[in-house]
């Protein structure tokens, strides 16, 4: 399918900014698709740990930490309660780890069940609580909405710490503390729940004088819990995860050593596309599909035995949701294709019997790229179906959701993505509704999927100097995406040819310099690639190689810059 190209907006003049940092003009074009000003360009290029925000400016800090170092003096049960994706199960990793490291004598980690409590804190979890004698619940990557739950804990004599990094209410729950970066004056609103849950802790450390050293062996933890939930990798998220990326390298847990054995990923730097893709993927496919507790063993085991086996446990888990995944996206292709107008229907609304709830919001990210409009997929049972939903830009997801909410038993997130619950009956309504509204929001919309691109350069730009900036990039990911570049008019020089019977590597050249190709997964459009043809096209870059992303006739008409 053709895509559009569009050139990410520049915050500064890059030209300026390559003169007065004396960088490479291609880097200082990337730099100015980045959201930040030139004056953050230094601190952008080599993050540094003491430029952390002091955790002592959350809010309701001091009560969370004067609270928790009374619980462990008097060796008080705490039940920690978590979240079933990655953000939580490292949170609760995390927060588990370090408190027995702390002294903790009685501690219960505790992970709601996905398809019985759903997301949050549940009465199910506090009442257990209470079994187990708890005299104090702490949330990690949830709780702030909890209103109705934290009320009944404290009934029960339950002290309640929140740690969360969700949107809060206009209505806050009564907990003893909320420890959010979305209340109060902290500088930095965007760190993911593993990152409040490592600021909580920073806290606990600094106040008390405890040498943080073995808090900074689990920053490995924060990073996989950061780049998992994708949370823009800026400001201190980027800092936590560059020298997470460090420490998961050099890990010293036994689990997450069998995990990156598993997955071959020993040896070698870690970068955020292994989280992304490699690990993430483990570790959250046993929550979406039975219990994340095993995810969570696998983290804070020391048992090298154990953690192989826990490891092997999430391999098999991660190939079924692979499946699982893949006969959805399947079904759901083919009904778009055989049944749902294209032309009239701005927004997809399917459902289905029997499909898989914990896999829907996976293939509703996929079916959004494919035909780059809402999409809404529903797993219905006895008539009652959960669903998630996936948006673009230019559709306020939440907005449109509360406009079409009674068609709805419930519904909950955000602009990009929410999740609801819907009856079958009122399933076609919803689909009406949302599309009455997206007729007016999306008149004018291309629907076609967009590819935007930092810089344009010419390949001679892309030498030594460059290469030793463009790592200084890293981490990409969600906020900093790996830079996609443009080259005008090159040449194919060398005959493609077919690598692992789908990928497909050739030579290019643009009369500055000649370079090596691979265009994965390309084999479909090895027919339009010859020796002579001249092309425009979009990459990025692995190792030695540039990697293709697209390409399309020279000076093609179609691209359009966000300015």
């Amino acid at each position: 399918m053709r895509k559009r190209w569009i050139k990410r907006p520049d915050s500064f003049n890059s030209d300026q900014v390559a003169r007065e940092y004396r960088i490479p003009r291609a880097i200082a074009r990337i730099l100015a698709t980045r959201g930040i000003s030139s004056s953050q360009i230094l601190e952008f290029l080599d993050p540094d740990l003491k430029k952390l925000h002091s955790p002592l400016l959350l809010n309701d800090i001091d009560v969370a930490i004067y609270r928790l170092r009374e619980a462990i003096d008097n060796g008080e049960t705490i039940f920690i309660y978590g979240d079933y994706d990655v953000d939580g199960v490292t949170s609760l990793a995390l927060l588990y780890r370090n408190l027995k490291r702390l002294g903790a004598k009685k501690l219960i980690p505790y992970i709601p069940d996905r398809f019985v409590e759903g997301y949050g804190l549940s009465e199910k979890g506090i009442y257990e609580a209470k079994e187990n004698g708890a005299s104090l619940i702490i949330t990690v990557d949830s709780g702030i909405t909890a209103i109705k739950e934290i009320k009944l804990a404290s009934e029960l004599g339950i002290d309640v710490i929140v740690t969360d990094h969700h949107e809060p209410k206009d209505e806050l729950p009564k907990a003893l503390a909320l420890v959010n970066p979305k209340l109060g004056k902290y500088p930095f609103k965007l760190l993911a729940g593993v990152g409040v849950t490592y600021k909580f802790l920073e806290a606990f450390y600094s106040e008390f004088d405890i040498p943080t050293k073995s808090l900074m062996w689990d920053l490995d933890l924060v990073a996989l819990g950061t780049v998992a939930d994708l949370v823009p990798l800026i400001d201190e998220n980027r800092i936590l995860t560059k020298y997470g990326l460090i420490v998961l390298e050099k890990t010293r847990k036994v689990g997450l050593m069998a995990l990156k054995n598993i997955a071959r990923l020993n040896g070698g730097p870690m970068q955020a596309w292994h989280i992304s893709f490699i690990l993430g993927p483990r570790l959250n496919a046993m929550g979406r599909l039975s219990t994340a507790m095993k995810s969570l063993q696998l983290l804070i085991t020391r048992n090298g035995q154990q953690a192989l086996e826990l490891a092997r446990e999430l391999e098999i888990a991660n190939k079924n949701r692979q499946s699982i995944e893949r006969e959805i996206f399947k079904e759901a292709v083919e009904i778009v294709e055989n049944e749902i107008d294209l032309d009239s229907e701005h927004v997809l609304v399917l459902g289905k019997d029997g499909w898989h709830e914990g896999v829907i919001g996976i293939v509703a990210s996929r079916l959004v790229d494919r035909y780059r409009r809402p999409v809404l997929l529903v797993s219905f049972k006895d008539g009652l179906g959960k669903g998630s939903a996936r948006s673009i830009r230019e559709f306020p997801l939440h907005d449109a959701l509360k406009q079409a909410e009674e068609h709805l038993e419930s519904f909950g997130g955000h602009q990009f993505a929410a999740g609801f619950k819907v009856t079958e009956e009122n399933l076609d309504k919803l689909a009406a509704s949302l599309n009455r509204i997206a007729s007016e929001m999306l008149s004018d919309t291309e629907f076609l999927p967009e590819l935007e691109y930092d810089a344009e350069v010419v390949l001679a730009e892309i030498d030594r100097e460059f290469m030793f900036y463009y790592d200084k990039l890293a981490p990409f990911g969600y906020g900093n995406p790996q830079p996609l570049l443009l080259a005008r008019n090159v040449e194919i020089v060398s005959k493609p040819r077919i690598v692992k019977n789908r990928h497909v590597k050739f030579s290019v050249s643009d009369g500055t310099d000649r370079r090596a190709v691979i265009f994965f997964d390309g084999i479909e459009r090895i027919e339009d690639l010859w020796v002579g043809r001249v092309i425009d096209i979009l990459f990025s870059i692995k190792g030695d190689d540039l990697k293709l992303v697209d390409f399309r006739d020279a000076n093609e008409n179609g691209e359009r810059s966000e300015q």
